[in-house]
């Protein structure tokens, strides 16, 4: 699983443009088809600062059972990955 972090990160890191200020990485836990101004909405509602000038990845953790998407209860999980 670190190893797909990894790659994930350096896939992100090379699509990152000069022209955004600041590359933000966010995970949080939610319905598998979530939109992603729902994903927006829902951080800010944290009390988190998702600047649009941004570039923000979200990404979006979804349980699994036999082989379907399975939707979790919103949660912000950013802490615990990205520490």
């Amino acid at each position: 699983m670190q190893s797909l972090h990894s790659r994930l990160a350096k896939l992100e890191g090379a699509a990152f443009s000069p022209m955004h200020r600041r590359r933000v990485l966010w995970a949080i836990q939610g319905p598998h088809n979530m939109p992603e101004g729902a994903a927006i909405a829902f951080l800010r509602e944290c009390g988190h600062e998702v600047r649009d000038e941004d570039l923000n990845i979200i990404r979006i953790v979804v349980g699994a059972e036999d082989g379907r998407p399975v939707d979790l209860p919103l949660k912000y999980i950013s802490r615990e990955r990205y520490q």
